[in-house]
């Protein structure tokens, strides 16, 4: 998963394309979600950190945990990107929505399946459409504020113990929050958005 970053990192091109725009709505989505976890995870361990992150068994968990983070922060991403696009479909918002959602779980299916997801993603798709089509009728919400569905589901699957993280959900929601902002300030200076949203309604 990580290693899809080092290629972006190097360069700062304009996104045009659905293939150049998948890839980075990937990579913005795997740096958020994996900054968030490992830098609560390496701050509640402290000084425990070597001797917690060496247990086989908090690997496993961390593992699972970073890649259902990535895919609530990829759904987030997705919101962001249906907010940047949407004034550009000559009022086929609906369209744009469900091009979005398709390409929800292609971009999850574009990295090898974790072990802990055997049948796949398919749980996720249907309700991350339900919520665009709710966004859509409803209104998108600011940038800051989409980062608190992503931040729940980190919430939820963290590698620690309940009883040290009940307390944490405005911390987790802050990493996730500034995270996103700053992904949404990437996406509206990169993203070719005109050429990027007729392309996905030409896909649908």
């Amino acid at each position: 998963m990580l290693s899809v970053l080092r290629k972006w990192w190097k360069a700062d091109p304009e996104i045009a394309s659905l293939d150049a725009f998948g890839e980075f709505l990937s990579v913005q989505a795997v740096f958020a979600s994996q900054k968030s976890v490992m830098s609560y995870c390496e701050v509640k361990a402290g000084t425990n950190r070597d001797k917690l992150f060496a247990e086989a068994e908090f690997r496993r968990a961390l593992d699972v945990c970073r890649w259902e983070s990535f895919a609530a922060v990829l759904a987030d991403v997705l919101v962001l990107a249906f907010r940047l696009l949407r004034d550009h479909t000559d009022g086929r918002d609906g369209e744009l929505a469900a091009a979005l959602a398709r390409l929800y779980p292609v971009l999850l299916r574009s990295h090898p399946a974790p072990a802990h997801r055997g049948d796949g993603w398919d749980d996720l798709v249907g309700p991350f459409a339900a919520r665009l089509e709710q966004l859509r009728l409803d209104g998108v919400v600011a940038p800051a504020e989409v980062a608190r569905t992503g931040a729940r589901r980190i919430l939820q699957v963290l590698p620690i113990h309940e009883n040290h993280r009940r307390t944490d959900r405005e911390a987790i929601e802050g990493a996730v929050r500034f995270h996103l902002v700053a992904v949404w300030e990437a996406m509206t200076r990169r993203v070719d958005a005109p050429a990027v949203a007729s392309a996905l309604l030409r896909e649908g």
